[in-house]
């Protein structure tokens, strides 16, 4: 029998040093091996105690025949367990068959008469489930040989009939002090002088043990090592949620949360009770894994993180599967424990998988939908996925029981900004007042602040001074484009266009108008709308003018229009242009004889197909988008004085705050004890 690691890879593991009197003689000195192998040392030792405890062991069994199913602590362990198994065995069953081998149970004759049948399924395959391989197992049986099946999830993975007709059932235990012990003196000659604590060994993982391991180490040095990783990954962030800013909901949902945990550590709360997944939706770099980070740390628990593109970086599908379940099996050796898993969303949707790699696809995010069920028990585990686009994600994962919940993480407003600029500042400019910065600031994400920071102190290093808050303005203006004046004041116009349609439609929600430049836009206007009051006809009418205000005010006042109102899927126009559609096809708010027919919501992917191919809808969409683009005209006509006003008023201070540019829209003017750039 050929030596395997738990990837079927040949090991160097030196077989006479581990099999010496089949490991009785613990006390014994044994040869140090070429390359030690801790993983195969200690696996060898947790399987030959529970050899120990089959009733008149595996000779008994193996002269009589039988099943044996063998429940191992994880995915990664069933390699390492399946290879100590059978050189336990050696001495009397010399020869291990690959159950899943068998292609032709009906003709399949053993090779000798010490033939043992072996299933290793670790879930990883296609085929590991239970209604493949029940044929092998029954010719097996029939043929006089010992089945076994090795498997973390037996009832998931193994054969139907080996589970059923199993004569014994045994669990290979995580490592223990003495397991360790036990190995340690194996391969180096000496026990540890003292053991891991108890409370670590939970912890342990196959890769923990090949990490600590160096050449010619010592038995203490190996477990002080050992201990380090198990410490680090026992250790919550020092992050917590006091830190954060401008998320209040998913804050909130958080701190309840730490209550629950608390509750649940103390025995007092029954896990059923406690939130047991979430799903936080926003933009890219508005701290969604900050917020993981400072959960784990407000809860006092570890945080394992995992994302796809982690998962898929560690090889082909398999390799994936595996890793996934490595990371999932991580969570529960640590809970309670916070898993973070980063951008969800890009699991897709089986729904829509059309592609070529469709399979591929779809057993991916069926292994993740495995995962969040817990086949193996998800006890303890909060997991808190985080996405861009909620609407990609397959249905299946946000069901009741997996990430129930979705709080969405708005980009930051004026205070949170301030409040996350301070919090990267840290020692620095503490009495300065970030009002104005967090105002320029406006529409950024707590990853730019951080940025900006960063960028603030380079310039103060580099010119040989301390820090001053014109640094941290410069660098939140950044690399500024040269303007014309025509440019400037026509970018001033089109947002006060849609500042004046904000506070003529939704009075009191503005927050801020801007035509500061940054990467990724010319300026912006915001405000503060309650996105859960129902959308009426009438509502629907005050955003279509919202969103075509900006060019219907470059055309009222200036007499031509750019093509800043169009371009990508963010623009303007297509806002308006998707909101209208849903009007029609998923929102009932049409009339006519198929008002009430529902036609499914539209994406910006199929958007324009679906107009080109149903001119009626295009041309509806149309006439409701041109009504409202006349509305909104008449009423930048009646109030160009006053948009006019704010225009020239962005052109001076470039941000003006809600209260500001509200105040002069309906007639009034900044209030005199604050510059107009100020919060309001």
């Amino acid at each position: 029998m050929t030596d395997r690691d738990d990837d079927g890879q040949p090991a160097d593991l030196d077989i006479e040093s581990l099999e010496d009197e089949g490991l009785s003689a613990v006390g014994r000195r044994r040869e140090r091996p070429r390359r030690a192998d801790v993983v195969g040392a200690v696996a060898s030792t947790l399987v030959r105690r529970v050899l120990d405890g089959i009733p008149g062991g595996w000779q008994a069994l193996a002269q009589a025949g039988g099943a044996v199913v063998v429940e191992v602590p994880n995915a990664a362990w069933v390699g390492p367990v399946a290879d100590a198994w059978g050189r336990a065995v050696s001495s009397i069953d010399p020869e291990e068959h690959n159950g899943d081998g068998i292609s032709r149970p009906s003709s399949w004759r053993p090779s000798s008469d010490s033939t043992w049948i072996g299933f290793r399924r670790d879930g990883i395959q296609k085929d590991h489930k239970p209604d493949t391989g029940n044929e092998a197992v029954a010719a097996g049986l029939a043929a006089g040989c010992v089945v076994v099946g090795f498997s973390p999830w037996p009832e998931r993975h193994l054969p139907r009939a080996l589970v059923r007709a199993a004569d014994i059932r045994v669990a290979t235990p995580t490592p223990d002090a003495a397991a360790l012990d036990e190995a340690l003196e194996i391969l180096t000659g000496h026990r540890p002088s003292s053991p891991l604590p108890v409370d670590l060994h939970r912890l342990i993982a196959v890769e923990d043990l090949r990490l600590a391991w160096r050449p010619d180490t010592d038995a203490d040095g190996y477990l002080a090592r050992l201990r380090r990783l198990l410490d680090a990954k026992a250790k919550p962030p020092p992050l917590t949620l006091d830190h954060l800013h401008g998320m209040d909901e998913a804050v909130a949902w958080g701190m309840a949360l730490t209550r629950d945990l608390d509750e649940y550590r103390r025995g007092s709360l029954p896990w059923s009770a406690v939130d047991r997944g979430v799903l936080l939706a926003g933009p890219s770099g508005t701290g969604k894994t900050t917020f993981a980070k400072a959960l784990a740390g407000s809860c006092g628990v570890p945080l394992v993180v995992g994302s796809l593109s982690r998962w898929q970086s560690t090889g082909h599908l398999g390799d994936l599967l595996k890793a996934m379940r490595a990371t999932f099996t991580e969570a529960r050796a640590v809970a309670p424990a916070i898993l973070f898993v980063d951008e969800i969303d890009a699991f897709g949707d089986r729904s829509g998988f059309t592609h070529e790699n469709r399979d591929y696809s779809i057993q991916v995010v069926n292994g993740l939908l495995e995962e969040l069920d817990g086949v193996e028990g998800r006890e303890g585990v909060v997991v808190v996925g985080a996405c861009n686009d909620p609407g990609r994600l397959d249905p299946a994962i946000v069901r009741s029981g997996r990430l129930d919940r979705t709080i969405p993480v708005p980009l930051p407003d004026r205070e949170a900004l301030a409040g996350i600029l301070r919090h990267h500042l840290g020692a620095d400019l503490p009495d300065a007042d970030l009002s104005t910065a967090a105002l320029l600031a406006r529409g950024a994400t707590g990853a730019d602040c951080e940025r900006w920071v960063r960028g603030a102190r380079r310039r103060a290093r580099h010119g040989g001074r301390g820090m001053t808050i014109d640094d941290l303005t410069e660098e939140i203006r950044g690399m500024r484009r040269e303007r014309t004046p025509e440019e400037t004041y026509r970018y001033a116009v089109h947002e006060a266009g849609h500042a004046l349609m904000i506070t003529l439609e939704f009075p009191g929600t503005l927050t801020g108008v801007s035509i500061r430049e940054t990467a990724d836009t010319l300026g912006g206007t915001s405000a503060a709308l309650d996105q859960r009051k129902p959308l009426t006809r009438s509502g629907l009418a005050g955003h279509l003018r919202v969103l075509l205000a900006g060019r219907a005010a470059e055309e009222a006042v200036l007499g031509d229009v750019s093509a800043g109102a169009g371009g990508d899927d963010r623009s303007d126009l297509a806002r308006a242009t998707a909101l209208a559609a849903a009007a029609l096809h998923a929102y009932g708010l049409g009339d006519g004889v198929d008002g009430l027919l529902w036609r499914g919501m539209p994406t910006s992917d199929t958007l324009a197909a679906t107009m080109a191919l149903r001119p009626d809808v295009g041309n509806r969409v149309s006439a409701l988008l041109a009504t409202a683009y006349a509305e909104a005209t008449a009423e930048i006509l009646r109030c160009r004085e006053r948009l006019e006003a704010l225009a020239r008023l962005l052109v001076e201070h470039e941000t003006v705050g809600g209260a500001d540019a509200e105040a002069v829209l309906t007639g009034g003017a900044p209030p005199s004890d604050r510059p107009p750039d100020a919060p309001g």
